[in-house]
């Protein structure tokens, strides 16, 4: 079985992971060196990145496309299914994946809570100590929108600190009140949810019911004291909006680690500014999230040599309306 691990990412992260992968045929090709390797392949490893009719016509060979990771939002399933071609994904909890991500929330939510740009400047440039003045997450309310596994591994870290959680998900579930969060309101009641919190916190899958999901209404509603802290996708987030409410002092801050556009641009202004505060896309990017997600995959390309049914299948909805898996 051919596998082709299709990004330059692989490349300049090999070391963490390729050693799992011996006794199989495997080869990485660098962004430009992608469209060239593609017909060798019978198994496609990809970051996200878009995976369209055009691009899956060259993929003579390909029997299974395995996510890295668990957004599979540029692939298209329904081609995939037309060809024939198995799509996997990773789940997040459990591989490492989820728990990274979760830990950048939080560092995105400490930096600022504690307004660390602020700090840095004084530290560095006036030499002053004992501010500034920030806030304590102890006592503090959050809104986590998107409660499957990264969402988890968020709420449970907050509820350590003594947050008070409030739940947005598309499907309601008995079980999401268990895990400590006070209330839990579907999609559509998002502006409901997110008022009187401190934070705003996503975690969300980006599809065509949740792009775009927090605009201008939403962010009004967080309000002047409240924080945005994406670690989900850049397309939840309306740009234009967030950019506003920044101008006009409705929200407080933005925390992200996810973009529009990735890379992106280093002469972006929204990096500038003193109240936003972003990593490059680095939430699962630890020793542990490398490893889980490639012994994850590597397990699953076993079972597909196998002839066995391999795990986290995405499926294209059926005919009959049926949903994704």
């Amino acid at each position: 079985m051919k596998v082709l691990f299709a990004g330059s990412a692989f490349d300049r992260i090999k070391g963490s992971f390729l050693s799992l992968f011996d006794g199989m045929e495997v080869s990485i090709a660098r962004d430009n060196e992608i469209d060239e390797a593609l017909p060798w392949a019978e198994v496609l490893v990809t970051a996200p990145r878009a995976l369209d009719e055009e691009f899956l016509a060259r993929a003579v060979s390909l029997k299974l496309i395995q996510q890295w990771g668990t957004g599979i939002e540029g692939i298209d399933l329904k081609a995939c299914s037309k060809r024939g071609i198995t799509v996997c994904n990773v789940p997040s909890r459990g591989t490492g994946n989820a728990e990274s991500v979760a830990e950048i929330a939080l560092l995105l939510m400490l930096l600022l809570a504690r307004r660390f740009p602020r700090a840095q400047e004084n530290l560095l440039k006036i030499g002053r100590v004992h501010a500034p003045k920030g806030i304590a997450l102890w006592k503090r309310k959050a809104c986590v929108v998107g409660l499957g596994g990264l969402g988890q591994c968020i709420t449970e870290r907050l509820l350590c600190l003594g947050m008070e959680i409030v739940g947005v998900n598309r499907t309601v579930r008995p079980e999401f009140r268990a895990w400590g969060i006070q209330t839990v309101h579907p999609l559509e009641e998002l502006e409901k949810a997110v008022a009187g919190a401190d934070f705003l916190v996503l975690a969300l899958p980006l599809n065509e019911d949740t792009a775009n999901i927090v605009d201008r209404k939403i962010l009004r509603a967080l309000g002047p004291k409240g924080y945005l802290v994406n670690v989900a996708r850049g397309g939840l987030v309306v740009r234009e909006d967030l950019e506003a409410a920044l101008d006009e002092g409705e929200i407080a801050g933005a925390g992200l680690d996810v973009f529009w556009i990735e890379p992106p641009d280093p002469n972006d202004p929204l990096l500038r500014r003193s109240n936003v505060v972003a990593t490059p896309h680095i939430g699962g990017v630890t020793d542990e999230g490398l490893q889980g997600v490639a012994r994850f995959i590597k397990n699953n390309l076993e079972r597909f040599a196998r002839g066995e049914a391999p795990l986290s299948q995405v499926r294209f909805p059926s005919e009959r309306g049926e949903e994704r898996s």
